[in-house]
């Protein structure tokens, strides 16, 4: 049994395995159980916190390739099996924009009162990330000879000492840069 579980969490997937400690050390579970409102041997948890990988890894995309379960992904989010789009979407559809920044704000401060960032000058870096949305949106490229795509303005703040991220936001058409800035300060 140790041996199919070696197998399982080595591989490329071995960076996502170094969260455990972190995990264990800021304490996200209890925040992922409060932001579902489910306790530990419910599913939900466990939806959250493949979210919470995925992120990690900064790739979008990830539930369709179905990559993930032979190199220990699903067992990494404590399940048998990779969370389908279907109930992700499910999960995320249950809460609100506000629950979902509420529950960064509430990571953010574990994260500080950690010392992983003193918070005395923020540095905003903006993005666009290549967005799978259905919806009418504004296409960019990259590059001159690129075919164009559609994209998602995203906002980072990072604390301009240590480099560590503190917070992000996801613009939209109708918020302009000037609308976002205060939001991600507060």
């Amino acid at each position: 049994m140790r041996q199919l579980l070696a197998d399982q969490i080595s591989g490329h997937m071995v960076g996502l395995w170094l969260l455990v400690p972190e995990h264990l050390r800021l304490g996200p579970w209890d925040l992922l159980c409060g932001w579902t409102g489910h306790p530990t041997p419910r599913l939900e948890p466990r939806v959250a916190l493949q979210l919470v990988h995925e992120a990690a890894l900064c790739v979008t995309g990830l539930r369709q390739q179905r990559t993930l379960s032979q190199k220990g992904f699903a067992l990494l989010n404590g399940l048998p099996f990779v969370v389908s789009d279907m109930a992700v979407h499910q999960r995320l559809g249950a809460h609100s924009i506000d629950e979902a920044q509420k529950l960064q704000v509430a990571l953010g401060r574990l994260r500080r009162a950690s010392g992983h960032f003193c918070g005395k000058l923020l540095a905003i870096d903006p993005h666009r990330v290549r967005s799978y949305s259905k919806r009418q949106m504004r296409r960019h490229r990259k590059e001159n000879d690129a075919k164009p795509t559609k994209v998602a303005q995203t906002f980072f703040v990072l604390d301009a000492d240590t480099h560590q991220p503190v917070c992000f936001t996801t613009g939209t058409s109708a918020r302009t840069v000037a609308q976002t800035t205060p939001e991600l300060l507060d």
